[in-house]
């Protein structure tokens, strides 16, 4: 796991009892929900990391756990947007979301993520959280969607268990699975 390695060259002698005390702490969830600042979660951090760690050292650190987003996935989603309203609602925190954003507008020319959707919905900006039924009601209100006639898409069972208690379709996008295979099945 990278993001355990970038915690250890920061000095962190215990990567897992940090991990488990930020999941007992529920440290990662507030903060992906909105309710933690990008500074008070540095803070945290901080308390298993040598004392110099600079603010840039813990946001390259904790940005190791994103991956890239591939190319194929972008043309996919391009397509998509021509014929279909298609939307992104992402559990995230502000530095991850500063992290891609900047990403994608170098390496796809995009202004941001949000430009392959019609709307984005990010977890930190509503201070809610999936698989919580709030935040799918949120996107069908905000967005005007009929639940029956919506696809939700999503590598986490429960969220995909939550998106079908509120009506939608729902998809669990497993390993070895890749999103084409998943639209070109059911459309």
């Amino acid at each position: 796991m990278a993001f355990a390695g970038g915690l250890m060259q920061l000095g962190c002698t215990d990567v897992l009892s940090l991990h488990e005390y930020f999941l007992e702490e529920k440290v990662y969830s507030r903060f992906e929900k909105g309710e933690m600042s990008p500074e008070e979660f540095r803070m945290q951090m901080r308390s298993g990391l040598n004392d110099h760690v600079t603010d840039e050292q813990i946001d390259q650190a904790w940005n190791l756990i994103l991956g890239e987003i591939p190319p194929h996935r972008v043309a996919l989603l391009e397509k998509l947007k021509l014929n279909y309203r298609t939307f992104l609602l992402s559990n995230t925190n502000k530095i991850h979301y500063d992290h891609y954003q900047e990403q994608f507008r170098k390496s796809f020319g995009y202004p941001a993520l949000d430009s392959l959707f019609e709307k984005a919905y990010y977890s930190f900006q509503l201070k809610l959280y999936k698989p919580d039924p709030a935040i799918f009601e949120y996107v069908i209100n905000d967005s005007g969607l009929t639940p029956a006639e919506t696809i939700f898409i999503d590598d986490f069972h429960s969220n995909v268990e939550s998106a079908k208690r509120c009506g939608m379709q729902g998809i669990h996008l497993t390993d070895g699975i890749e999103l084409s295979d998943i639209i070109h099945r059911h459309f």
